[in-house]
């Protein structure tokens, strides 16, 4: 959202919400947090400390109802929150998916107990959480997870795998699904269950990915017990719980904010001299292509308000989420791309080597979004839904 647009559809409240942000920003976003750090561990310390500076100021979850410590924002405060943020390149909080995905669904789905015992320990990021849905052999078919549950006395015991767990090595809990009820139908009798990772039994393996980094883990449950206040929502009725946090992770991965930004160095990069031309904008291929890209990312930005105005309103999100994750995981892959073409051969070089584009950040974001088509569910994934929840096609045999 530029300036002018805010000049153009923010009324009064609005205003003054953004200007508060502006405010919280001009004081709270210090050198401190600012960067990505000197190592993981200044990272995460980094993550911390502005998640508590959001939690203080009553801005860790905005969208939230006010009851749970939110702010009941509506979808043009939100979207004005997203602009700013991302003008001001402030950081994630470490719980940001927590954030947007488990307490919404502890909102909707938890008991009383759950919701004052969860919710005020992701929004101050004392307790923080990953999701462990994906298994070896159920990743985009995800009702076909092996892991088991079984019921002993008040407890469950589970035993199983799961992988590509985001943030699982400085976690301290996870979210689960699990098969509570093995002669149920595929759908059926499956329990999301909450998890602490420091409970015996529990063994957290890396897994190095192709930018050099191992920001996704292989999680492992010999034997682990927990009680069984620990599910989430009815007990072997976790699919309809799933589908909610789904929900919500696809409208999180459409947030605009992130493209916005890379938009930017887009733009920036073309109107320089280039490896494609050293006549930067006024290039017709060039041009083009960011022409392009700015109707792409002006679109999104207006499904992504869609599918934030559904969540203000108290509404699961629906298939629209997968248009909109699709649409931002394509373009953000496609923007990658365009970066190193921009760069050349300097966008080869990774970060630490002499001469590498943007400190080596180009070839970075190329590595790291070849993963944009496939995390939170993949592009063909999407497809199935946006074609038969949205234009009633049939179902794939």
């Amino acid at each position: 959202m530029t300036e002018l647009d805010c000049s153009v559809v923010l009324g009064d409240a609005d205003r003054s919400f953004r200007d508060e942000i502006r405010a919280f920003l001009a004081t709270a976003l210090t050198p401190d947090v600012r960067g990505p750090g000197r190592d993981e561990a200044d990272r995460l310390n980094r993550m911390r400390l502005w998640q508590r500076r959001l939690h203080d100021a009553g801005l860790a979850a905005i969208s939230w109802p006010v009851r749970y410590g939110g702010r009941a924002a509506t979808p043009v405060q939100q979207l004005v929150f997203s602009a700013e943020m991302s003008a001001a390149h402030a950081p994630e909080p470490i719980n940001r998916s927590a954030i947007n995905q488990l307490g919404p669904t502890i909102i909707q789905w938890g008991t009383d107990e759950q919701r004052d015992r969860y919710l005020p320990a992701i929004l101050s990021g004392e307790q923080v959480w990953c999701q462990g849905f994906s298994e070896p052999e159920a990743g985009s078919d995800l009702a076909a997870l092996k892991t088991r549950a079984e019921r002993d006395g008040d407890e469950l015991v589970i035993t199983g795998q799961k992988i590509w767990t985001s943030k699982a090595q400085y976690a301290d809990w996870i979210y689960i699904l699990a098969r509570t009820d093995p002669t149920a139908d595929k759908h059926a009798g499956i329990s999301y269950i909450l998890v602490p990772l420091d409970a015996p039994g529990i063994e957290v393996r890396p897994i190095r990915q192709i930018t050099g980094a191992a920001e996704f883990n292989e999680v492992f449950f010999d034997g682990v017990r927990v009680p069984l206040g620990n599910v989430l929502g009815p007990l072997h009725d976790g699919w309809k719980v799933a589908k909610s946090t789904l929900g919500y992770e696809r409208v999180g991965q459409s947030r605009t904010d992130r493209i916005e930004r890379r938009l930017g160095i887009l733009v920036k990069m073309a109107g320089a001299s280039n490896a494609l031309s050293d006549n930067g904008l006024n290039d017709n291929f060039t041009a083009d292509r960011i022409v392009g890209f700015a109707a792409r990312v002006e679109a999104l930005r207006q499904i992504a308000a869609q599918a934030t105005a559904a969540g203000v309103r108290g509404v699961s999100p629906g298939p629209e989420a997968s248009v909109a994750k699709l649409l931002t995981s394509e373009v953000d892959q496609e923007m990658a791309g365009f970066g190193l073409e921009l760069a050349g051969a300097a966008g080869t070089l990774e970060r630490g080597s002499p001469g590498a584009a943007k400190n080596g950040n180009v070839a970075q974001s190329y590595l790291l979004m070849r993963a944009a088509t496939f995390g939170a569910g993949t592009s063909e994934i999407q497809r199935n839904v946006i074609a038969e929840k949205l234009l009633g096609l049939p179902r794939d045999p």
